[in-house]
């Protein structure tokens, strides 16, 4: 039978420890944070990200592996045009290089009564050029399932990871987009019928004014990719105020003690291979 989902998402100690060593470095991207907003338009709102959550967003992230929040906000008494984003909900998920799986139930909680939904944000291994045709597809899909989310105020924010850095865009999707997106079945890296006028990049700022908070699943982690067969679209999760803890924290992956218990008795190996030997 095929392993179940996650259970190949590190094919030895070797792989897992490389890739948390690496993470364990995100913090030292925070200092080196860029806001694509060349050709951004000038209408429409602007998006103000609070730095405290955006880097909290960046170290418990995981360099190869998307993960996913979503944003709720408010506009400031004295400008409708601007949507400050006060909160980042982590829902349960589940992704890869490409893309993340998120439930189909928005999160309910009384801090989020006051806020509007505002999108969702995502990490990904690279800096693109445009909209990934995934992002477009998945932000349709959202905005035709959620009826509280509005096409003109609800956007996708990516934070790309770029040597020793990371590189914001915001983008929303044109009414064409929309149409596309949401009748879009194929999942190839270039489908049929995508074009550049399916999104519009929007103003994003930075600022350190105010401070947004977390909200995480109550029972259970924000991250499955280590028990991916655990995780299911529909299955509904409430909410507490807490910081996230990091992609590779301990309660994300306790199959890996089990493992890495029963390699206790065979002799150590080297994790790299030794050209000097």
């Amino acid at each position: 039978p095929p392993p179940p989902k996650g259970a190949g998402v590190f094919p030895s100690r070797a792989d897992w420890r490389v890739r948390a060593i690496s993470a364990a470095n995100l913090h030292l991207r925070v200092n080196h944070i860029y806001v694509n907003s060349e050709a951004a338009r000038d209408t429409g709102y602007t998006y103000v990200l609070p730095k405290n959550v955006l880097k909290k967003f960046i170290t418990i992230a995981d360099l190869r592996t998307q993960i996913a929040g979503f944003m709720y906000g408010v506009s400031p008494p004295d400008n409708a045009q601007v949507k400050e984003i006060r909160a980042i909900v982590m829902p349960p998920q589940h992704g890869d290089h490409q893309a993340v799986r998120l439930p189909a139930a928005l999160p309910e909680h009384d801090y989020l009564a006051d806020l509007e939904p505002l999108g969702w944000l995502h990490t990904q291994p690279n800096e693109l050029t445009q909209m990934a045709p995934q992002d477009v597809t998945a932000h349709a899909k959202m905005l035709e399932a959620h009826k509280s989310w509005d096409g003109e105020r609800c956007i996708v924010v990516t934070c790309s990871f770029t040597p020793g850095s990371a590189s914001l865009t915001a983008y929303k999707l044109t009414p064409g987009g929309y149409e596309w997106g949401r009748a879009n079945r194929d999942n190839a890296a270039n489908p049929v019928g995508y074009l550049p006028t399916h999104y519009e990049k929007v103003q994003l700022l930075l600022s350190d004014r105010f401070m947004g908070f977390y909200m995480v699943p109550d029972a259970g982690p924000w991250n499955y990719n280590f028990q991916g067969v655990k995780f299911a679209p529909s299955m509904g999760y409430g909410l507490k105020l807490a910081n996230p803890k990091e992609f590779f924290s301990e309660s994300h992956r306790p199959s890996h003690f089990l493992e890495f218990s029963k390699l206790e008795d065979v002799a150590a190996e080297a994790d790299v291979e030794d050209h000097f030997g």
